[in-house]
């Protein structure tokens, strides 16, 4: 499977995103979400205001947590098969290169939380982190980690705009069909976005931990920050984690000496640059 991944990377590449689509169908077949209407003609024990607890199960036991369960199993698999671990980038911390690349996207998040700090109780909060951490590891193997090794010898560039494109859209397909569809686009969008600096970061740092980092970061300042209660903060954060994360990923790979400033891991040749 290594010789077939390293020879043909489109297919490769393509039976991979085929195989992750069936995974958001088979999660959401799994566990079906269900709209209702009215809740006027429902049972009132079906009503009721539910426990935090309960609320917390509902949230880990949605097909979009399966989804990511799934696509995490799967880069375990996948790495652990072609023996890639340390091509994708799960290096020592110690080994990157250019770690200050990540202060200027951290900081973006950290302006998120001056809003201050919306948790509504511990239960709660411990299965959002979960789901994000979940996410955080699944999505980076996968498009950073797996996608990556077999893209960025053929264009660094190109694998940079293909593995943001796959990771927005199948964000997309992979949302809840019952969340409101601006938010779905919204954050599809920011998906794709974020994929530019994750990438850059992938490249320049020779690690998968600072895209990792950067992910669960952005994760937990959606999830938890409150930008509305400051005047124009919100449009300031859209603008800065969609066009700004782009620029970000493109200054980082803005040129061939900077693209050679990187390599897959810090043990390895570079691989072609385009």
């Amino acid at each position: 499977m290594k010789t077939f991944a390293t020879r043909h990377p489109v297919v490769f590449s393509l039976l991979l995103a085929l195989a992750l689509f069936g995974l958001t169908f088979a999660s959401r077949a799994a566990l079906p979400t269900y709209v209702v209407p009215s809740v006027e003609n429902l049972p009132a024990e079906l009503v009721r205001q539910p426990t935090q607890g309960e609320e917390a199960i509902a949230d880990l036991r949605s097909a979009e947590n399966l989804y990511r369960l799934m696509s995490a199993l799967l880069a375990v698999v996948l790495l652990t098969g072609l023996g890639w671990w340390r091509e994708a980038g799960f290096e020592r911390p110690s080994r990157m290169r250019n770690p200050l690349l990540l202060l200027l996207p951290l900081l973006v998040c950290a302006l998120s939380f001056l809003g201050g700090v919306g948790i509504r109780g511990p239960t709660l909060f411990a299965s959002a982190l979960l789901s994000i951490l979940i996410a955080a590891f699944a999505e980076e193997a996968l498009y950073r980690g797996i996608f990556w090794r077999v893209l960025a010898p053929k264009g660094v560039v190109r694998a940079m705009v293909v593995t943001s494109l796959l990771s927005g859209t199948l964000f997309m397909l992979g949302s809840s069909p019952a969340a409101p569809w601006p938010e779905t686009v919204y954050l599809s969008v920011l998906t794709f976005c974020t994929g530019f600096t994750y990438a850059a970061l992938r490249w320049r740092t020779a690690s998968i931990w600072p895209p990792i980092l950067l992910h669960l970061v952005l994760g937990l300042s959606t999830e938890f920050s409150t930008p509305e209660t400051i005047p124009y903060l919100s449009l300031l954060l859209v603008l800065a984690t969609t066009l700004g994360f782009v620029g970000y990923g493109l200054i980082l790979l803005r040129n061939p000496r900077a693209r050679a400033d990187g390599a897959l891991t810090t043990q390895e040749e570079p691989p072609r640059i385009r």
